[in-house]
């Protein structure tokens, strides 16, 4: 499978001691489904604009785990909605989730994200965190971070931001001749280069492709 897809749409399974990463790229409404065997391990990025787009992740055995990525744009232009579902049914599984969206003016972006914990598990870790960059204005954003724990051996957190760009280093770049425009693209890079990171073998073209599509 390759590590950037364009739309495409076939579930992904893991088999076990199954390793894998993927980067998938939609601008159509879609739906997809992940199963993760024993002992595999997910690394999926989703990059997305004009898109509805839902995800159901579940374990089938223990000892797995994922992290899951969101890189949205939204403008006037390009309204995102969404939901991503992960049901952690076995011990000592994680799942680790970060959902980050870039609002330019007039965003219209609703994204529910959500982890959910059986009961009676062991060593179970799931984190979910929802990150919204507000670059524009008349922005309408509905956020609704979940965690259902039903087990008491586990850790686990989930959490909402709604922020604008770090104003001081907004302040310092434009102090040095860059515009606000050029700045703001800079501070953006960093995030979208953080979340690059965690994939060893995307290559530069790739990369520049994903820069692209969330490009104001």
């Amino acid at each position: 499978m390759k590590l950037l897809q364009n739309n495409i749409f076939s579930p992904i399974s893991l088999a076990t001691h199954q390793s894998l990463q993927i980067i998938d790229v939609f601008d159509v409404p879609w739906t997809k489904t992940i199963e993760l065997e024993s002992h595999s391990s997910l690394t999926y990025l989703v990059v997305g604009s004009d898109a509805d787009i839902h995800i159901e992740l579940f374990t089938k055995w223990s000892h797995c785990s994922c992290t899951i990525f969101w890189l949205f744009i939204s403008d006037a232009k390009h309204p995102v909605t969404g939901s991503l579902k992960v049901s952690l049914k076995h011990s000592q599984t994680s799942a680790n989730i970060e959902l980050i969206s870039f609002l330019h003016d007039w965003a219209k972006l609703g994204i529910d994200g959500s982890i959910y914990i059986d009961p009676y598990l062991d060593q179970v870790h799931g984190r979910l965190l929802e990150q919204n960059i507000v670059l524009g204005k008349n922005i309408s954003l509905r956020t609704l971070p979940k965690l259902t724990v039903s087990s008491h051996n586990v850790t686990a957190a989930h959490g909402a931001n709604i922020d604008t760009l770090d104003q001081q280093k907004l302040f310092y770049m434009m102090s040095r001749g860059l515009t606000k425009q050029q700045s703001q693209t800079l501070l953006v890079t960093w995030y979208i280069d953080y979340v690059l990171g965690h994939f060893t073998d995307i290559s530069d073209v790739n990369k520049t492709q994903i820069h692209t599509i969330l490009a104001p």
